[in-house]
């Protein structure tokens, strides 16, 4: 899910690379300037118009830049050992946040989301039975949501830091 003003740069690597051009569907939020809920709902949208229907979608930030694939497997096993539940999501401190899967009995909600709202309403709800994946410590860091200038300082400090340890 891009903005319409994005010039995509940030996906050259993927979109040049015939292992996953295939694969790479993007989207466009027209609305996306008016809160996340748009940017969700475009996005399940988009999955629900494909073929096979999907049985979940993955939620996860652009501006997380540090969440590994070895955190979304951990959700993807959580979802296929516990087919009962509805959403399998990852948190810091008690505040829940993608990486997050949701399985499509979730849909019609992640639809019927307003504003700047997320999927984090529904991860309280009773209607809806999860796993939480709590991170905390270092592990805690690669969840880092780089939305201000403070977040990105730290970013830049990981990454540089990541970089002397090679």
């Amino acid at each position: 899910m891009v903005r319409p003003d994005d010039p995509l740069a940030w996906l050259a690597d993927m979109r040049n690379n015939s292992r996953y051009a295939n694969q790479l569907h993007i989207v466009v939020c027209e609305e996306a300037s008016l809160g996340m809920s748009y940017s969700i709902r475009s996005g399940v949208d988009a999955a629900l118009s494909s073929f096979p229907k999907p049985d979940a979608v993955v939620i996860g930030l652009g501006d997380q830049p540090f969440v590994t694939a070895a955190m979304v497997r951990r959700l993807l096993s959580i979802m296929g050992e516990r087919p009962e539940i509805d959403f399998a999501a990852s948190s810091v401190d008690g505040a829940v946040m993608p990486p997050a899967i949701i399985r499509n009995t979730m849909f019609n909600a992640l639809r019927g989301l307003k504003g700047d709202m997320g999927a984090r309403k529904l991860f309280g709800s009773p209607e809806y039975n999860g796993e939480i994946v709590a991170y905390d410590g270092e592990a805690a860091e690669l969840l880092l949501d780089v939305d201000d200038e403070k977040s990105l300082r730290l970013a830049e400090r990981r990454y540089r830091d990541n970089r002397g340890r090679r």
